[in-house]
């Protein structure tokens, strides 16, 4: 039953583009309109007008049409006001949590409002789809994929989509949920057909089934439809057929493929579909097609012009990294998150960390000594120190004691509110040095007005061997430090480090030069005023296991070479700080995916439970000499760990976030402490991509025109290059959703990045001081980084790739061009 005041749309559709209308005044024509108690009866096809029949038996029949089409201004109007009515959330304090029905799908498509629909496949993603509002679920046979892992969908069976469909029914309490026919089910006969269509129903529970096939499908479809059976058409690409449509490929493309596609449209529409999918089919094809139909069509890969769309689940989360179609936008990329929180789990259970105290369950002590005097008493040999046992069960209580107490306390959660906000806007460093320094400041002072309570507990439980003291790295008065490298960067943290005897330097070469200047007469440090410093405490070596001589692993690895270097410093860092699974590895490279590859060797490769720490210094540097090093630029350096999270601001972080944080922090004072400015930033990727565009603007361009970092900003063609430079940059950034402390704003970049370059302006990069020794560059890891994923997105990178290509070319017989006196 339809009102008649809410048909006028529909009716004009009728009108318009339906065979039916024309049969209007024809009395042996069984579609007839009609009218009974103030309420209109449509005619609608086959398994819809089933449903309708069973309600009216008694209709009679309405033949003034002038009454039924009404201005079209009017009908306008009407429908604006309808669409006001609905929401794409779900709303259950008014009502519409209700269980959707084919009527409220076409009321939906008459009101011109499009239909969202996403596949599920079990009892959670079921539960989250219809939990989101979406109108309509489908169970698809694409689980052959995305679930069984086949590389098609035709092995799906009766049993199996059964099987899904019943889990899919029990999540969903509100969404039309819709069936896949799998291949076999409907080909053979029509009794087949509707066998199966019946089956998937009664036993699968679903509202309706979706089949695929065209115009040679009819007989079938007509037939469910009459046995009352809702039916969803599809058509374009159908998967379970695609070895003969050529493979995966975009249907309707031609002018005839076109034709054969409304021609398949129009049969499922007589059948009796009461909507229609349309699989890779071109925006214009499938808008052209849905305008010529009175039933909705959802599209999948079929553009922007049809009445609703479908996305796989899988791919429109990032969870089915195999393969992403063209046409799906990746909401969430879930497999990185959940390959990483894996991979976390794993590593603290080998490490011992999960489950923690506040994990576990603690015992009556008064229940527990006897229990533990039974079976010591009942073995000749001790099997544990009871002490401990009692001593670990304390401790798990005292921690759930705390945990409940603090969430019982309306204050502590309060301050924990004011901590999360207050910190989480100073993680980058602004483009000048006087705002950098106050934007810490303020952000130093409310961190510890706001995380008194919370810094309590953690002192607290340090005091009471909870957590290893971590003041210094892993608990060492003086810890041990081994650089990898000994270019200018590694050189010259590895004399900052050592000029204060807070912790034991070692450096790793394969420069001997340099190591046996530095082993015999100490490495001579020149600040950026030119006054020399001698620091003798840097033990140098080209042989890395002369580090463990002693018996003891390093506490830091701190990687310090060329991007191209990075495999082979990973391999050496691994066999540094293998025998001590808290150490960590910190790489202050150039450019992206050095931590990436660093991790990856590490903790795969090798197997080990060290965790690789990354960072960005702004601190310029150039060897004078074997065994001189002159800082050229002052700048801050930060700190950042991939396995910190926002648990460190909650209101009782886990022991493994807290050691995380407390031994980072310990590394960034002993930087501190040496004279090298740092700090601690909870925004890895905005860190890094916020040194790749200043090293993308400043490193190529210095070192194709062979000038100083200064000499860039006294030309102007310099200048807008740079420009251009970090625009596409940006580009790449707002791409990529990466936050820059200056947003999306290219002048307030250019600000920044000429900051950096005024700092530095004396410097001679390290991409000019490669050319010049003929040595590789790092072009690639910092702007072939920006034309990759350019491309990916494709975004115009134009001048990243030029500028890329012109310092390829470059080598020590080709130096760079001279433009500046």
């Amino acid at each position: 039953m339809i009102k008649i005041n809410k048909q006028l749309k529909i009716i004009n559709k009728f009108k318009n583009n339906s065979p039916t209308y024309n049969n209007l005044n024809n009395k042996n024509n069984n579609n007839i309109i009609t009218y009974k108690n103030n309420k209109l009866f449509l005619p609608i096809h086959h398994g819809l007008n089933s449903f309708y029949n069973n309600i009216y038996n008694n209709n009679i029949t309405f033949n003034n049409k002038n009454e039924l089409f009404q201005d079209q201004q009017q009908q306008q109007q009407q429908q604006q006001i309808q669409r006001l009515n609905y929401s794409t959330h779900v709303k259950e304090d008014i009502g519409e949590n209700k269980k959707k029905t084919v009527l409220d799908i076409l009321k939906k498509y008459k009101d011109g409002v499009p239909i969202s629909m996403v596949t599920a496949y079990d009892f959670t993603s079921s539960k989250m789809v219809d939990k989101a509002g979406m109108d309509m679920i489908l169970v698809g046979d694409s689980l052959g994929m995305v679930i069984n892992g086949e590389s098609g969908t035709t092995s799906v069976t009766m049993d199996q989509m059964i099987y899904h469909c019943k889990s899919v029914m029990r999540g969903s309490k509100r969404s039309f949920v819709v069936g896949d026919m799998p291949f076999g089910s409907f080909e053979t006969s029509t009794k087949d057909a509707v066998s199966n269509a019946i089956r998937l129903i009664k036993e699968g529970g679903v509202d309706a089934i979706k089949l695929e096939g065209g115009k040679r499908q009819f007989q079938n479809i007509k037939a469910i439809c009459d046995s009352g059976i809702l039916v969803v058409g599809h058509i374009g690409l159908t998967p379970q057929t695609s070895t003969s449509l050529g493979g995966f490929k975009l249907q309707g493309k031609t002018e005839q493929e076109a034709l054969s596609l409304l021609e398949d449209a129009k049969s499922l529409q007589e059948a009796g579909c009461f909507a229609i999918v349309f699989e890779m089919v071109p925006h214009a094809t499938a808008m052209a097609i849905t305008k010529s139909l009175s039933i909705p069509t959802i599209g999948i890969g079929a553009g922007n012009g049809t009445s609703g769309q479908v996305l796989v689940y899988h791919d429109l989360l990032g969870l089915y990294s195999d393969f992403v179609p063209k046409f799906c936008k990746q909401y969430a990329t879930l497999s990185e998150n959940i390959d990483q929180s894996l991979k976390n789990y794993k590593n603290e259970v080998e490490s011992r960390e999960f489950p923690s105290p506040i994990h576990s369950f603690s015992m009556k002590e008064s229940e527990l000594s006897p229990f533990l005097d039974r079976i010591i008493n009942s073995n000749s040999t001790p099997l544990f120190d009871k002490s401990s046992v009692l001593s670990s069960n304390k401790n798990i209580l005292n921690q759930n004691k705390a945990l409940k107490q603090q969430s019982q306390s309306p204050s502590t959660m309060e301050k924990t509110t004011t901590t999360t906000t207050t910190t989480t806007t100073t993680t980058i460093p602004p483009p000048t040095q006087d705002i950098e320094k106050d934007k810490i400041k303020m952000a130093s002072t409310a961190t510890t007005a706001t995380t008194t309570s919370t810094m309590k507990s953690i002192n607290n439980e340090i005091k009471n061997n909870i957590l290893p003291d971590k003041t210094t790295l892993n608990g060492s008065k003086k810890p041990k430090i081994v650089v990898i490298g000994a270019g200018a960067m590694g050189s010259l943290f590895s004399a900052k480090l050592a000029s204060k005897g807070i912790a034991d330097v070692w450096m790793v070469s394969a420069w001997k030069e340099h190591v046996e200047c530095i082993n015999k007469n100490g490495m001579k440090l020149f600040n950026t005023q030119g006054k020399e410093e001698n620091i003798k405490g840097i033990r140098a070596t080209l042989d890395g296991m002369e580090v463990l001589k002693d018996g003891i692993s390093p506490d830091l690895a701190l990687v310090l070479v060329k991007s191209n270097s990075t495999k082979q410093a990973a391999l050496t860092a691994a066999t540094l700080v293998g025998g001590n699974p808290n150490a960590a590895v910190l790489t202050l490279q150039n450019g992206i995916g050095n931590r990436e590859q660093i991790e990856s060797i590490i903790n795969i490769d090798k197997g080990l439970k060290n965790h690789v720490w990354q960072g960005v210094t702004s601190n310029g540097a150039i060897v004078v000499s074997p065994g001189s090093v002159k800082q050229t630029g002052v700048g801050s350096t930060f700190l950042s760990s991939p396995y910190l999270n926002k648990q460190l601001l909650s209101q009782f972080p886990p022991p493994s976030t807290r050691e995380e944080s407390l031994a980072l922090k310990a590394f960034s004072d002993i930087l501190n402490e040496s004279g090298i400015s740092s700090d601690i930033s909870n925004d890895l990727e905005g860190l890094v991509w916020n040194k790749v565009v200043a090293n993308a603007a400043i490193n190529p361009l210095s070192a194709v025109l062979g000038v100083s970092n200064g000499q860039l900003l006294e030309n102007e063609y310099s200048k807008n290059l740079m420009k251009k430079i970090i625009t596409e940059a940006l580009s790449v950034c707002k791409a990529k959703n990466i936050t820059l402390p200056y947003g999306e704003d290219s002048d307030e970049a250019f600000k920044y990045v000429a900051d950096i370059v005024l700092k530095t302006s004396a410097n001679y990069s390290s991409m000019l001081q490669d050319i010049l020794r003929g040595q590789p560059t790092e072009v690639n890891s910092i702007n072939g980084v920006i034309v990759k994923e350019g491309e990916k997105y494709d975004l115009n990178v134009s001048h990243n790739k030029m500028i890329m290509e012109m310092v390829l070319s470059r080598t020590k017989t080709n130096p760079p061009l001279r433009l500046f006196n």
